[in-house]
Formats: C-alpha cells, sequence, structure tokens
C-alpha cells in the first residue's frame, strides 16, 4: 500500500530511512487520533501545522499519489512530515483514466478526483480503526466543518474553522521548509489543474472554481481582486503537457 517515493527524493536524504516493513509494521502497531489528506499543498500543510502546533494531535498523514503530483509537491511532504516529527504513508495509485474521461470532454476531474482519494482514505482508517479523517479544505459543507462516511467515519474539514485568509497561510508556511511549485490554477500539489481548466474554458468560456471562488470571497478568505485573478484561464506551457504525456496523459487539445 505504501513506498518510499525514492524516484522524487534525494538519495543521500533516505540512508538513515526505516525500509517499507518497517515502516507499515510500525503504523499499524500505533494508534493515531486521525488520518490527515496530504497533499504536500499549501492547504494541507497549514492544517497539519495547526493540527500539530494549535490542537496538539499527531496525525497519520497519507498521500495518495495519483500519479500526476508534482515532484516539488512530494518534496514538500517529505519535509514537511519530518519538520514535524509526523508519520507518513503514500498510496500509488493511477488516475490517467479519470482525468482522460473527464478533461477530454471538457468537465471539472476534482470532484472524482476528491472523491477516490477520500475513498482511499476511509479504507486505511477502517483497517486501523481511525474514525476522523482531517482534510484542508477551507470551506464547510454547507454549513458545517463535519461530514459523516461509511463505517462511522466522519469527515473534518479543518480549515473552516479557522477562517484563514490567503494572507494568513502564507505567513504559517513562511514558518516552513515548505516551497510553492508555482503550478497553474489554484493548486499547488496538481499537474492537471491548469491543463483541465484551460480545456473547461474552451468548452463553457468559465472557470470550474467558479462557485468555490465565490464562496471564498463571501466567507472573507479571499479579496475580489484575488478572486478575479484565480478566475482566469491559466496559461499552460509546453513543459507541463511534455510532463503528462510522459506519465501517460495526453490531453492536449490545441
Amino acid at each position: 500500500m505504501s513506498k518510499n517515493p525514492k524516484k522524487y527524493i534525494n538519495e543521500e536524504l533516505l540512508k538513515k530511512e526505516p525500509t517499507k516493513e518497517e515502516k507499515d509494521k510500525n503504523i499499524k502497531n500505533k494508534r493515531y487520533p486521525c488520518i490527515l489528506a496530504f497533499s504536500g499543498g499549501k492547504d494541507s500543510v497549514v492544517a497539519l501545522y495547526l493540527l500539530v502546533k494549535d490542537l496538539r494531535v499527531r496525525p497519520l498523514c497519507i498521500t495518495v499519489d495519483n500519479k500526476y503530483m508534482s515532484n516539488e509537491a512530494l518534496m514538500n511532504c517529505y519535509k514537511i512530515t519530518r519538520y514535524l516529527n509526523v508519520d507518513w504513508m503514500v498510496i500509488n495509485r493511477d488516475f490517467t483514466k479519470l482525468f482522460e474521461e473527464t478533461i477530454l470532454k471538457g468537465e471539472s476531474p476534482c470532484r472524482e478526483c476528491s472523491n477516490k482519494i477520500i475513498g482511499e482514505l476511509r479504507g486505511v482508517a477502517k483497517s486501523l480503526n481511525i474514525d476522523k479523517i482531517v482534510s484542508g479544505h477551507e470551506l464547510p459543507f454547507g454549513t458545517s466543518a463535519f461530514k459523516p462516511l461509511k463505517n462511522n467515519i466522519t469527515l473534518i474539514r479543518l480549515l473552516a474553522g479557522y477562517n484563514l485568509t490567503e494572507k494568513d497561510r502564507m505567513k504559517i508556511l513562511e514558518e516552513l521548509p515548505w516551497k510553492n511549485p508555482n503550478l497553474g490554477g489554484y493548486t499547488t500539489n496538481c499537474l492537471v489543474l491548469a491543463p483541465a481548466l484551460k480545456e473547461f474554458y474552451k468548452t463553457h468560456n468559465f472557470n470550474f472554481e467558479f462557485n468555490r471562488v465565490c464562496a471564498m470571497v463571501r466567507y472573507g478568505l479571499m479579496t475580489e481582486e484575488e478572486a478575479t485573478n484565480a478566475l482566469k484561464c491559466p496559461e499552460v506551457p509546453d513543459e507541463l503537457y511534455e510532463e503528462l504525456k510522459k506519465r501517460g496523459l495526453n490531453i492536449r487539445g490545441d
């Protein structure tokens, strides 16, 4: 289920790392208060910081690598979990088919991708008898930050309870060994989002994050200027399309 993501991390950093078998045994023998959906992006990193520093909770961080996370995001996962001294598991999956079926039709892949990731985390939570999964989403489920899942597991959108602006989050990140990979769209971990937004624009002439960005403005988490910039059609460099193609996803619709 998990592995040491050596293809992304400098081998020198891993000389004193425990083996995969040692890590898996350690995780199975521990009791964790919750699982954190950990992508290495700014919101999940801030959520981890708040869990550890504010709530004094040490979660099991789990990254579902869908084959299209940026290498920089995985390096952020590696550095941040070690800096805050928490356990980290990587689950490797291939979401190529999902992205092909949605993006090439001019649809957003985000909801289905998120649902698949939560499904993976719920499976681990059930096997380890953990009843809470925390995510770094800023917006509540309607009026609540809590959502019941199957098997008596609760999904918690931690940042919905903090009301942090973009500047607030960036200030926290400045304290941590985190680097912004500068990807297109409102993401700091996913290689697919910017091309997906661009394809959606071609079909619908607006951004599929419109409702979420508007909600961010209503909650005071984003200024109108920030929202306007966030909703622009992103520029997607040729190098990004080439990287996606190398990983198995050819979605260039020019």
